[in-house]
């Protein structure tokens, strides 16, 4: 995401003075007292910073060191243990910046008013994010391997964390470690992902049970939904309609009689569309008359705000790149990660640059991000704290988009051994957990004016489990883009579920 730089533990971890850490890359854990106050209550926490060693079982050598900050509130002795909530961010080369202070952590980084104190020379405030999940749940934003301050030790142990199933057994590895210095072992856990993070708590929830960790809930945003199977590959595509349409509505681009009315009511008519005569059309598509077709692209054309000339009579499909290079004209683009942002259009020819793209333009100041971690949290390092566009040395040779993508091995479906050898893969992630514990529920959400996934599509899939699930798996859609929190809206809805999700004990 847009410039995406996308925590007392028991005495063994408990941190020397800040003075005394090694500023090169900090191995301790800082340990510091907070509070903030939230609908007009004052919440006290500890906040805890550093790293976790990753550990070869066999030999007890570190092949990486995991990056995190816990927030544990403060609770009289023998009260019931707390929920605790591991977070991350996707990419999978983004850091756990967005989802930790512009979504869910005690702290909030805003645009400064003149009412507000300026906390960076960029012009943002610090103030108690009255939309936290703390209220419901201790924390901990975790940062896999690769990403902010969390490295592999050697080189050649980066094939291990770079991965699908690496990633996830370090991180279920990095549950175990960090519920062992919490002394959590009572805490129903949970785990949220976003984006990318998806696919990641999908299999850290596979890790996990497999270990005979129980995991109480797993919420996963802007990432699919991924037990899609059982839906049709037509309605699928089809339910991407509903997504161009709140774009072209919100950039004023639809037909008056559907833009005159509310947003709303537009995508339920274009919902209605799709699931229909859509849906039905793509899955005969082979067989359709060139008047069939004619009436296809001419509803496309309304539900979408292009000229039916643009759109494809042969595959009847409207593409992302499509709507955001071409719905605006001349020389705009509709963000692609949220299309109520739009900006110039990227004319060098190449393939899309998420830097160049207005939803990913300055969504998270870095100065403002180290600043509270250094200053707030008293975690201070010359690292670079790594998010998914790069920026580090040594610098790339050549690079367009998520950093971490050109080394990610997307080829391996298997767990990864010692020095990044092949292991049999376990079952396949969320279908597994569910399977292997009937007490795992799910949470899914998303925003409509994300462009970047179906939403609508993975709503749907979430809404239409298999009947043994339909009452363990629930789903949101928001007005919101990818990053669904930084809309003010969206934030306090997603937060008002989630503390219905976590009190209810996972369930709807």
């Amino acid at each position: 995401m847009r410039a995406i730089l996308t925590l007392t533990l028991a005495a063994a971890c408990v941190a020397a003075p800040v003075a005394q850490q090694d500023v090169a890359q900090t191995p301790a854990i800082v340990t510091t007292r907070h509070q903030v106050t939230i609908g007009g209550t004052v919440l006290r926490y500890t906040a805890r910073a550093g790293t976790i060693p990753i550990r070869d079982n066999d030999t007890g050598d570190v092949h990486a060191h995991m990056f995190f900050v816990a927030y544990t509130l403060d609770r009289a002795p023998g009260a019931p243990a707390r929920p605790l909530t591991f977070l991350w961010n996707g990419g999978p080369g983004s850091n756990s910046g967005l989802v930790h202070l512009l979504g869910f952590g005690p702290k909030r980084i805003t645009a400064a008013t003149g009412t507000m104190p300026r906390y960076s020379s960029s012009g943002t405030a610090l103030v108690d994010n009255q939309e936290t999940w703390l209220t419901v749940s201790d924390l901990v934003f975790v940062d896999p391997v690769g990403t902010g301050y969390s490295r592999p030790t050697k080189p050649e142990y980066g094939a291990e964390f770079y991965q699908n199933q690496g990633d996830a057994e370090s991180v279920a590895e990095f549950i175990r470690v960090c519920r062992l210095r919490l002394d959590a072992f009572e805490s129903p856990v949970y785990l949220m992902g976003e984006s990318f993070g998806v696919t990641r708590a999908s299999l850290v929830a596979e890790a996990l049970t497999r270990r005979r960790t129980k995991v109480a809930g797993v919420i996963l945003l802007s990432g699919g939904f991924p037990l899609e199977g059982d839906v049709p590959a037509p309605m699928r595509n089809a339910l991407s309609l509903p997504m161009w349409t709140a774009a072209a509505h919100v950039n004023k681009k639809l037909e008056p009689d559907l833009q005159r009315g509310t947003i709303d009511d537009a995508i339920r008519a274009s919902m209605a569309y799709a699931e229909g005569d859509y849906a039905s059309a793509l899955a005969k598509i082979d067989a359709l008359s060139p008047a069939e077709r004619d009436a296809v692209v001419a509803r496309l054309a309304r539900f979408t705000g292009l000229p039916a000339s643009q759109i494809n009579a042969k595959t009847l499909r409207v593409t992302t790149e499509q709507v955001s290079n071409t719905l605006l004209g001349n020389d705009l683009m509709v963000g692609r990660y949220d299309s109520r942002l739009t900006g110039p259009r990227d004319t060098s020819g190449g393939p899309y640059d998420p830097t160049t793209d207005p939803s990913l333009k300055d969504i998270l100041d870095a100065a403002s991000v180290l600043r509270y971690l250094r200053e707030e949290l008293g975690y201070k390092s010359d690292l670079f704290y790594q998010g998914p566009f790069g920026g580090g040395y040594p610098p790339p040779t050549a690079f367009r988009g998520d950093w971490m993508s050109v080394r990610w091995n997307r080829a391996t479906p298997a767990a990864a051994g010692r020095g990044g050898s092949a292991t049999p893969a376990p079952p396949a992630g969320l279908a597994a957990a569910l399977a292997a514990d009937p007490d795992l529920r799910v949470f899914h959400a998303c925003g409509y004016f994300d462009m970047a996934i179906a939403c609508h599509a993975s709503d749907y899939a979430a809404r239409r489990v298999a009947p043994a699930l339909a009452t363990r798996v629930s789903s949101r859609v928001y007005a919101g883009g990818h990053a669904t929190y930084t809309d003010d809206a969206a934030r306090r809805q997603l937060r008002e579920d989630v503390v219905r999700f976590i009190q209810g004990g996972g369930r709807k």
